[in-house]
């Protein structure tokens, strides 16, 4: 973590004096009538919270490692509680769940949070702001921990409205599952995403999954990266980390994603080439990390992706990483329907075992490509997928795979289904030249069995209404 910049610090203090002297906030310190109290208190909030989140996005875009530092500064009570529920809501969501929807370490800056909560002033119109984050958040955390933190908070009235938090059905793992996927669901595209950078083994152990949850969301949310170049790499340089799987698979999402200077992918390159050479089981666990990467639903691996990791590999080092990214670079540069592109793949699939973890990488390469350009195709386009299936028989039988055949026909029946779904004429060219080419290439390619392809084409019949005795 880093302390916050001077910058911002200053232009929270500016705003902190300008709200201690603001009128609206003397008139509702001094105004009898309750609901004129709390107008008063949301004007100030309209006022002040989109500042406050000025500031908040522009150093997690960034500088992300000072965002814990700058909510410490915001949870001061010369804020009045102002942007405190969306601190507590992005502090739920920070954290990392296992597969049972519980926080897979205790989450002490939600304690923070929630303890500022429980001495603001404010509190009473604040719990009107923060009951499904602190359900939500309760629920995420275990027993112990929610009691222990109830029983630091003296104030009877606050402990009561907290202890009324915990929700019965939060029991069920399937309900804390839809809760946290609610408050995401919220907050969605919004950044507030934190971490540490390892500086040992152990920290690279434990503040592995927040840090890789940290770098995928940079990813994913298409931030400015250049002020964690120091950070980058200090974690790439450190030695003691290299034969590490964590560090791998937090490097390898870097150096395939990261827009990084000419001086920091220098570095990446070296310690890429040396760990190459020096590390053992270094290649193949950077492969198995690429086969979960081209088989996750978050990130997709774009062209822009291999071209940044070619561009960093030494092909004097005959290994796996200048075979399969030197095809990587023909399929690029000729496409994948080439000649010469189908000669190379043959050549490199056969040279490694049909099942191994590289073979599985390129199976999924090419997937990728044959669902992104059907995806992208329109039904008129249809004479172009009868010429994209002609390669992907090809592919088929280099790879004799049944997992990659069956994927490639139930890609191809989606885009046939959509093809139905626009050509509604039975009698129509289109139709009829769709139906043909379906029926003989989908029982050629083992898409489908015969019976089912005949009833993709089968007229349903609308069921006619009973008359009425």
């Amino acid at each position: 973590m880093e302390k916050l910049a001077k910058e911002y610090r200053k232009q929270l203090d500016e705003m902190a004096k300008e709200i201690e002297g603001s009128e609206y906030l003397e008139a509702y310190w001094n105004v009898e009538d309750e609901e004129q109290g709390v107008q008063y208190y949301q004007y100030l909030q309209s006022v002040y919270e989109p500042r406050i989140d000025e500031i908040y996005q522009e150093v997690a875009e960034h500088y992300p490692l000072q965002i814990i530092e700058l909510e410490r500064e915001i949870l001061h009570e010369r804020f009045e509680g102002f942007y405190l529920p969306r601190i507590l809501a992005y502090t739920i969501l920070r954290g990392v769940v296992n597969e049972n929807f519980k926080y897979i370490k205790p989450q002490e800056h939600f304690r923070t949070v929630l303890l500022s909560l429980t001495r603001s002033l404010h509190f009473d119109y604040l719990c009107t702001r923060i009951g499904q984050s602190v359900q939500v958040g309760f629920a995420l955390s275990s027993d112990i921990w929610v009691s222990n933190l109830l029983n630091e908070i003296p104030n009877k009235k606050v402990r009561n409205f907290f202890l009324s938090q915990k929700m019965t059905r939060y029991r069920d793992a399937s309900e804390r599952k839809k809760g946290l996927l609610s408050m995401r669901r919220q907050f969605e595209g919004v950044n507030f995403y934190t971490a540490s950078f390892p500086e040992n083994a152990i920290q690279l152990r434990t503040d592995y999954p927040e840090l890789k949850e940290f770098i995928l969301q940079r990813i994913l949310l298409d931030c400015d990266n250049a002020g964690l170049k120091k950070h980058i790499e200090k974690f790439a340089e450190d030695k003691s980390l290299w034969e590490h799987t964590e560090f791998i698979y937090i490097f390898g999402l870097i150096i395939n994603y990261f827009d990084l200077d000419k001086k920091t992918r220098e570095k990446m390159a070296k310690v890429l080439n040396t760990c190459r050479k020096e590390v053992d089981d270094f290649v193949d666990t950077y492969f198995e990390f690429l086969k979960e990467l081209l088989g996750s639903s978050r990130l997709i691996i774009k062209t822009e992706c291999d071209k940044k990791v070619s561009g960093l590999i030494d092909t004097s080092i005959d290994d796996k990483f200048s075979g399969y990214y030197g095809l990587m670079t023909t399929i690029h540069k000729e496409g994948y329907n080439s000649d010469n592109t189908l000669s190379k793949v043959q050549k490199f699939y056969f040279q490694n075992e049909g099942l191994s973890t590289i073979n599985e990488c390129l199976r999924l390469t090419m997937l990728a490509y044959f669902t992104m350009e059907l995806e992208d195709l329109e039904p008129e386009e249809y004479s172009r997928y009868m010429d994209i299936t002609k390669v992907m028989s090809q592919y088929t039988n280099i790879f004799n795979n049944q997992s990659f055949n069956q994927s490639i026909g139930e890609v191809s029946l989606k885009y046939v289904r959509k093809l139905l779904k626009h050509f509604t004429d039975k009698r129509s060219r289109d139709y009829q030249d769709i139906k043909r080419f379906v029926m003989a290439s989908f029982k050629e390619l083992n898409f489908m069995r015969e019976k089912d392809i005949a009833d993709l084409f089968k007229t349903r019949r609308k069921k006619r209404k009973k008359k009425e005795a």
